[in-house]
């Protein structure tokens, strides 16, 4: 026929995701905003020829795929993956006359509307430049999940201003863990991991920000620099962290109205976007101590949606008198540094940090780390207890390990989360046990930078993800001889090792519990 002259010079097989023998369309003849056209050639061989005829099953098919074929071939010229899709609806179906096998039809499609996902089109069959077959067709498009990349992070703990100082400084068994006599926190001594008083994060900002914004923005200033990311960029998001906030105000206010909102972590998180000049409106997660995590997959399934392209995840917390009296009235503050999965382990050490990564779709040339899946659960057991049973843990380390396509036995080292409190570190044993992960190196960092509550999920992260890049593993500070019935592979010394899928877990108050994998991909 003439019009094949004019087609559109591509391999059809690279701009719909049916293959052989279900493939049926030959060439895309032309595409246009709304439109499309597609030949197709009738062979004996065809599945769905029936008696020397294509079917009406055949006939649908071919409709559909040039649908396809118009999207594919749009996703093409932008370097996009191909997007699946099926048909979810057919109305007004009418069949003048099937095609014979020899006979080549002509199919042009016309998109009417499309509403979130689906696609209502008119579509036309002609043979020999007579109609043969008509109808209205809706097609549920399947959006490919993308790939979503930690291109660049930050951890502003008391060991060190920039991720490197920090690994560098665990690395060397320096632990950021002190004795404190600060009676605006506590009447008597206590350990903890802390700031030292009067440390500046910004230049040239007083009264402008609380401790705990000056934290997000100095983080967050400190991995877009990293970068060239356009901050007025409407695919770009911001998430925060925080369990507490700006919690400690009411120790040093006068509590108002205004007071209440000042408080607010939206409020918060709203300075710290207009500080950036970002665009969108920040997004909070606070969900005890898995908050980190947390916001890591809130970011992850942001991307995957294709909502945003990028997320600054960002978490910080400050310890106060609130705080730390907090955890004393629940008996779980350690009368020393902590000891995680330690038989002599009595309690948790508290810990001040800020840290943050950038999410992308987009990633740079090099060893990139991959957030390849994860999820979250709840036991419901306890307001601050965890499960007996390890169970939820168990299910949140399996959906993840499901959704990322990693085997139990590709995971290659565990960052768990490590309380050092006694029914936490048995808990996170049990879990690890029913996932048959046991074997498998561990380490909590906890006895470095103590709990840091929102920023933990990040910090621990981050530390994690260096280790992949740098092949080398940090051990459990604190641990000597193992506490639990459950015994695990603890880390006791610096271990290295070709590392390419990390497992991270966290569980905190009120039974939440989450798990995420980072995988290290060469570009």
């Amino acid at each position: 026929m003439q019009y094949l002259s004019k087609m559109i010079p591509i391999d059809i097989l690279k701009i719909i995701p049916q293959r052989p023998p279900f493939v049926m369309v030959d060439h895309l003849i032309n595409a246009s905003e709304k439109n499309a056209e597609t030949s197709f050639h009738i062979s004996k061989e065809n599945v769905l020829v029936e008696n020397g005829f294509l079917s009406e099953a055949g006939l649908l098919e071919n409709m559909a795929q040039t649908a396809a074929a118009k999207a594919g071939y749009e996703a093409f010229k932008k370097n996009m993956p191909v997007e699946r899709g099926y048909i979810v609806a057919v109305k007004n179906f009418e069949i003048i006359s099937l095609p014979a096998i020899g006979e080549e039809i002509r199919t042009t499609i016309t998109i009417r509307d499309i509403v979130m996902n689906m696609m209502v089109i008119d579509a036309t069959v002609e043979n020999n430049e007579k109609i043969i077959a008509k109808c209205e067709m809706n097609i549920m498009i399947e959006k490919p999940a993308r790939e979503v990349f930690i291109t660049a992070d930050n951890i502003i703990s008391p060991l060190g201003d920039t991720t490197k100082e920090n690994f560098d400084r665990i690395k060397n068994g320096q632990t950021g863990i002190k004795k404190h006599c600060n009676t605006s926190i506590a009447d008597t001594a206590f350990y903890a991991s802390l700031f030292e008083q009067g440390k500046i994060f910004l230049q040239n900002e007083a009264n402008a920000f609380t401790k705990f914004e000056e934290m997000l923005i100095a983080t967050i200033s400190n991995t877009i620099q990293q970068t060239n990311i356009d901050l007025k960029n409407e695919k770009l998001i911001l998430i925060i962290s925080s369990t507490k906030g700006n919690i400690g105000l009411l120790e040093t206010e006068t509590y108002t109205l205004d007071l209440e909102k000042r408080i607010a972590l939206h409020t918060s998180a709203k300075k710290v976007a207009d500080y950036f000049g970002l665009i969108q409106t920040p997004v909070i997660i606070s969900n005890a101590c898995i908050s980190g995590i947390a916001a890591i997959l809130t970011g992850k399934r942001l991307l995957d949606s294709g909502l945003y392209d990028y997320a600054i995840i960002a978490g910080a917390d400050v310890i106060s008198k609130f705080i730390l009296s907090g955890f004393e009235s629940f008996q779980a503050i350690s009368d020393g540094p902590c000891k995680p999965f330690d038989e002599n382990r009595n309690g948790i050490t508290l810990g001040e940090a800020a840290a943050s990564v950038l999410l992308s779709v987009f990633p740079y040339k090099g060893t990139n780390i991959k957030v390849m899946g994860g999820s979250v659960s709840n036991d419901a057991n306890h307001i601050s207890a965890p499960s007996r049973t390890g169970e939820e843990l168990s299910m949140a380390i399996e959906n993840a390990l499901n959704e990322s396509g990693v085997h139990v036995n590709e995971i290659d080292f565990i960052s768990a989360h490590g309380t050092a409190t006694i029914y936490n570190d048995e808990m996170e044993s049990k879990a690890l046990h029913l996932s048959g992960l046991e074997k498998i190196p561990v380490n909590s960092l906890t006895g470095f930078f103590g709990h840091t509550l929102g920023a933990a999920g990040l910090v621990e992260s981050i530390i994690s993800i260096i280790s992949m890049k740098e092949n080398t593993m940090i051990p459990t500070a604190g641990f000597e001889k193992s506490g639990s019935d459950t015994q695990l592979n603890i880390c006791r010394n610096v271990f290295q090792k070709d590392f390419k899928n990390c497992l991270k877990t966290a569980s905190g108050f009120g039974g939440c519990n989450a798990a995420v994998i980072f995988s290290k991909i060469e570009n």
